[in-house]
């Protein structure tokens, strides 16, 4: 049931910000506007063209980023709690952490996020234009900062290290389960390159044991948003 949740939701989450980018790009050009939306617009290869410029826009970014992800976590906390009902609170980590053990996974990832932003600087191969060109086009700031730097990680750590960890824990022990939300978690930020990615997994890992130590999804959620804003404020 977990597993078939993750997949539902995983899709909407996709569909809304398909749909979000189709609107905004139609919005955006009044010789898309004036067809109004049909299928056939998607076939058109202007509209294919433009896109795929809009793809990289910062606005753009931020509106998929916040439609999709209150429409995920909405989703998410709705059908965890109508199906564990009781249950809910412990399968998504709902449990306030200790400060002491929060203290310890903050600064492991701070080391770790530290460690890689060097490797990142020094090694030209690692390093990527995705944020760069972001910011560059954005014209609201402070929604950049809502939908890429708070709403996104929320979705994305209730959606792997809340339903999918809480899942898996019934049929695997916490390492396997570490490692297939660590997993997922890099397959979907594709749109980094793959030396990138694989900066991104070790990320992963230390935010699912951050969930399975201190059994709580808050310590995670707090890495991933900070992760995120630093990204976004600091570029």
């Amino acid at each position: 049931m977990g597993i078939a949740l993750f997949a539902i939701i995983l899709l909407v989450f996709m569909l809304v910000q398909f749909g979000v980018l189709v609107v905004g790009v139609a919005n955006a050009d009044p010789a898309f506007a004036d067809k109004g939306f049909s299928f056939s617009l998607l076939q058109d290869e202007g509209f294919r063209s433009a896109m795929d410029h809009y793809l990289l826009n910062g606005d753009m970014v931020a509106r998929e980023a916040l439609w999709s992800g209150v429409t995920g976590i909405g989703l998410i906390l709705l059908s965890v709690f109508l199906w564990k009902r009781r249950q809910a609170a412990d399968t998504l980590g709902l449990r306030i952490p200790s400060l002491k053990r929060s203290v310890i996974w903050i600064g492991i990832f701070l080391l770790l996020a530290g460690a890689l932003e060097v490797l990142m600087r020094s090694v030209p191969a690692f390093q990527t234009d995705f944020m760069e060109k972001v910011l560059g086009s954005t014209t609201n700031m402070t929604m950049l900062v809502i939908g890429v730097g708070i709403v996104a990680p929320l979705f994305e750590e209730f959606l792997l290290r809340g339903l999918l960890f809480g899942t898996a824990r019934h049929v695997v022990d916490e390492h396997a389960s570490v490692a297939i939300t660590a997993g997922v978690f890099t397959i979907m930020h594709l749109q980094y390159e793959v030396l990138v990615m694989l900066l991104i997994l070790p990320l992963g890992i230390v935010l699912g044991y951050a969930r399975a130590r201190t059994g709580s999804i808050w310590v995670p959620i707090l890495l991933h948003v900070m992760n995120n804003l630093a990204s976004v404020l600091l570029g």
